[in-house]
């Protein structure tokens, strides 16, 4: 009655429709927020509060406050023929040199903010961060005796603090270099320095950490700069894109020189992650095109006029543009008064479903309600009367379709890890929002253009007959087949899919987990991004952990770290770190700053050096807590292992040296045995992000299932026909998991390690939902039919009359989930490759043999036992 309603209200005033969503969209297009300015990235950032990564991560923050780096950029000078030599060396000395310059900018920008300009200081001393900058500046100007701008900037810094004869000293070895400067006003140079957030740049002349940055052979060096942004942080796209930038100027300058033989590259955790964000930028810019492509493409195959495209092309374009701008506008409502408890985030990897879902949903609503209209205008040859009558024959089908995978994506709101918890209902809001549109926006333009719509073959009855998807009559013989021997053929089917199916099956039972997953962000990225190529470069150098080593706290608010108890402890427990594996390569700590395993004092050069630094206020600083509130109680230790540490194996390392720990503490004296260890970096924040989103696929699985089950009992009133709908997707999904292990395994052979760790989730979610879709526009429609025509007939027609339909709609939403595939991700290729399956799958396997299988044989059981020992339809069932 509500659809009947809706479509003669559709048909009488279309203008009115079409103004008020061309009015939302054009709001939606101007009116900020923007998606863009919204949306956050990042996985390891998000982890919620409690976990032990997380706690670690905040006792790291208060206790050593002065340490703000989040995340580095390193750059690797290297040569693969021999060791560097000391022109090599100076080279590399060079190219650190503009970036040490760019800190002491920084540094006094900072400074000045704080503590602005002010008279010459008595004994000729700067305030202590004016200091720092002209620290910086000086190294600056000793890693490159050429380089004029840190001179010419601490010219200007002494001039700007009254110390003339500073100033006069400064500009003149500057002006020495660049005879031009003479009559140049000084200023800070450049006077457009790179902004990339940097706290602080390391080489190899720096004291303590410095020696950390050559390699054991000497083939390699690096020079790392220090951001305070996380890996993650999307301003980390400009910054690699400046770094890369800065890595070709120096490769020009390399071979202006002479030294083609080094190899210079950019990596770290930061290029890294901007390498990350880049690539899913990219993903998301090649789904948006191919999936629009794709549905063109595809629209133009099944309506065979181009007019008909503008229906779902049209509508799905403006419930795209609202639905973000909605969702952006969810990011905001914190800010209003009282709502401080409403956070709401959104993520840009959302997009990439948002785009195939809205895509392929929309368009398979479109399909149905265009097929009923080509029915009804078939029977009636009246536009006015068809467009209302399709809308109230599919209207509540494709609500109550919609609502499957709108609950099953809402029970993503109730995992842990934030990154679920508000991309499931976002993606199911936009979901809504089309569904609107469909209802409404899409008859409107049916309405509007009339005629039009079946230009330029014109709308007689033959071509609205001849240009349905695929003909009844295949669909006949396919009805047939299928429901001759029922029970063989669902037996046939299930043993030659569960070949593949039953292993991921048993081994979810078994072990919890239905396939390997990998938590390897390093992994995703394409092997030709030069953070990627650059990182597995100096992995021949540096140990695999270089790029995230473990940084272990031991706290105890008893003992004192400073005193000689204290250092005996530091060294009892690096020797039982490095005794735990033959990976572990080197233990930094305040006895053993140079990463050595613990040993009595040694007259030999390195051990001398050793001595030197373990008294040096820098190793102090780093290794051990100078706030007053935790003074001498925790102590840092910064391990390196040669293990990649975003692996599985590297947790497995990272947990048995944290046992190992736990068991040598137990064995010392009091109060040593009651000292507390934290360990903070990505490993620890890999293996909690495993251990939430473990813990949350179980509990959304549960919720989907039920949930579902639950929306389908409301729609088909059939438990017996609903619980079958829910195992045949489920066993679709296991099939579909071991279809894409095993492609997956076979296409990257040696280099496979396993599917990312968001297939399993993201295939379950919308495969459980989507997968649904197709369930219900056959069951409603063969229930319709058997009320009029009896069981037997009744299916035979259901099957017929919407096997064409139902197979455009999953070729559809196939395209669009196959569009994903062109990405860089190996992530998204893999989840657009397993949604791709799992669709076709349920198209042409459960939709079209498994439920009619089933259909078939309750049929035989009611004809055997009595109409009344199954379930019956309800006159209120739905129809398509």
């Amino acid at each position: 009655m509500l659809f009947q309603k809706l479509g003669k209200f559709v048909v009488r005033y279309p203008i009115a429709i079409l103004c008020f969503w061309t009015v939302l969209a054009l709001a939606a297009a101007i009116l900020p927020p923007h998606w863009d300015d919204v949306t956050l990235d990042g996985d390891l950032a998000f982890l919620p509060a409690g976990l032990p990564s997380v706690e670690a991560e905040r006792l790291f923050r208060e206790s050593f406050p002065q340490r703000q780096a989040k995340s580095q950029l390193v750059f690797a000078i290297s040569r693969a023929d021999e060791a560097l030599t000391e022109d090599d060396l100076l080279f590399a000395d060079k190219m650190a040199s503009p970036l040490q310059n760019v800190q002491g900018e920084m540094l006094y920008q900072a400074a000045i903010e704080v503590e602005p300009s002010q008279p010459k200081l008595p004994d000729d001393k700067l305030p202590t961060p004016v200091q720092y900058a002209m620290d910086a500046w000086e190294e600056s100007a000793l890693l490159d005796s050429q380089n004029w701008h840190p001179l010419w900037n601490m010219a200007y810094a002494s001039e700007q603090y009254g110390n003339t004869e500073s100033a006069v000293q400064f500009r003149q070895q500057a002006t020495v270099l660049r005879p031009e400067l003479e009559d140049e006003a000084l200023r800070l140079v450049p006077e457009n320095p790179t902004d990339w957030n940097q706290f602080d740049v390391l080489t190899r002349h720096t004291l303590v950490r410095g020696d950390m940055l050559t390699s054991k052979n000497g083939h390699a060096v690096l020079i790392v700069v220090e951001l305070r942004s996380e890996f993650m942080a999307t301003e980390n796209i400009r910054v690699l894109q400046e770094a890369s930038q800065y890595v070709d100027l120096w490769r020009e300058k390399a071979r202006d020189a002479g030294l083609t033989h080094l190899e210079i590259g950019v990596t770290g955790n930061a290029a890294i992650g901007g390498e990350m964000l880049m690539a899913a930028k990219e993903s998301i810019a090649n789904t948006e095109l191919y999936t629009i492509v794709l549905v063109i493409v595809i629209l133009l195959l099944i309506y065979r006029t181009p007019m008909l495209l503008t229906v779902p092309l049209l509508s799905i374009a403006v419930s795209f543009i609202i639905s973000s701008w909605l969702v952006a506008m969810l990011t905001q409502v914190h800010l209003l008064p009282g709502m401080e408890w409403f956070d709401f985030k959104v993520f840009k990897t959302s997009r990439i479903f948002i785009v195939v879902i809205l895509f392929g949903a929309g368009t398979d609503f479109c399909l149905f309600l265009i097929g009923r209209y080509r029915e009804e205008l078939a029977r009636c040859h009246d536009h006015d009367w068809a467009i209302a009558q399709a809308l109230a024959g599919v209207g509540e089908a494709l609500t109550a379709s919609a609502m499957t995978t709108v609950v099953g994506l809402g029970m993503m709101f109730f995992a842990d890890f934030e990154k679920y918890r508000n991309s499931g209902p976002a993606i199911g809001l936009c979901l809504l929002i089309t569904l609107l549109t469909c209802l409404t926006l899409a008859p409107a333009i049916m309405r509007f253009m009339g005629q039009v719509l079946f230009w330029p073959w014109g709308d007689t009855r033959q071509f609205v007959e001849r240009s349905r998807p695929v003909s009844a009559g295949w669909w006949e013989r396919i009805s047939q087949l299928v429901c001759a021997r029922p029970g063989l053929t669902l037996t046939v089917v299930v043993l030659l899919l569960g070949i593949v199916g039953f292993p991921s099956l048993y081994k979810r039972i078994t072990t919890g987990r239905a396939v390997e997953v990998s938590y390897d962000l390093f992994g995703d990225l394409d092997s030709d991004r030069m953070a990627k190529q650059t990182a597995l470069r100096i992995r021949e150098y540096f140990p695999l952990g270089e790029s995230g080593p473990l940084t272990i706290l031991a706290v105890n608010p008893d003992g004192q770290f400073m005193e000689s108890e204290g250092q005996g402890i530091t060294n009892q427990l690096a020797e039982t770190i490095f005794d735990t594996d033959a990976d572990v390569e080197r233990v930094f700590t305040s006895e053993q700053p140079l990463g050595d395993r613990p040993a009595g004092f040694s007259i030999s050069s390195r051990g001398r050096h050793v001595w030197m630094l373990k008294s040096h206020r820098r190793t102090k600083e780093f290794f051990l807590t100078q706030q007053p509130n935790w003074s001498g109680q925790i102590a840092l230790f910064r391990v390196l292992t040669d293990r990649n540490p975003f692996s599985n194996e590297a947790i497995a390392l990272m947990d048995h040296i944290e046992a190992n720990l736990q068991d040598k503490i137990a064995t010392l004296p009091a109060p040593w045995n009651e000292t507390k260890i934290y360990i903070q970096g990505t490993t620890p924040s890999i293996r909690d992000l495993k251990l939430v989103t473990t813990r949350d696929q179980k509990r959304i699985e549960l919720g989907v299932i039920v949930a579902v089950f639950l929306v389908l009992l409301v729609i088909l009133r059939r438990p017996m026909v609903c619980a079958y709908m829910i195992l045949s997707v489920l066993f679709s999904y296991y099939v579909t998991l071991g279809v894409t292990e095993l492609f997956f395994r076979t296409v990257y052979a040696d280099s496979y390690q396993a599917l990312d760790w968001k297939v399993p989730l993201f295939l379950f979610v919308i495969l459980a939902a989507i997968g649904q879709d197709y369930n219900v526009y056959l069951a409603t429609r063969v229930f319709e039919e058997q009320r009029r025509l009896g069981l037997r007939e009744g299916l035979l027609r259901g099957m017929t009359t919407t096997g064409g339909i139902i197979t455009s709609c999953g070729l559809v939403m196939a395209g669009t989930f196959a569009s994903m595939c062109m990405g860089t991700l190996l992530g998204v290729i893999e989840i657009g490759f397993a949604l791709t399956v799992g669709v076709l799958l349920d198209t042409f396997v459960v939709r079209t043999i498994m439920l009619p299988c089933f259909l078939a044989l309750m049929n035989r059981f009611s004809d055997e036992q009595g109409p009344s020992s199954i379930d019956q339809p309800s006159e209120e069932n739905l129809s398509v």
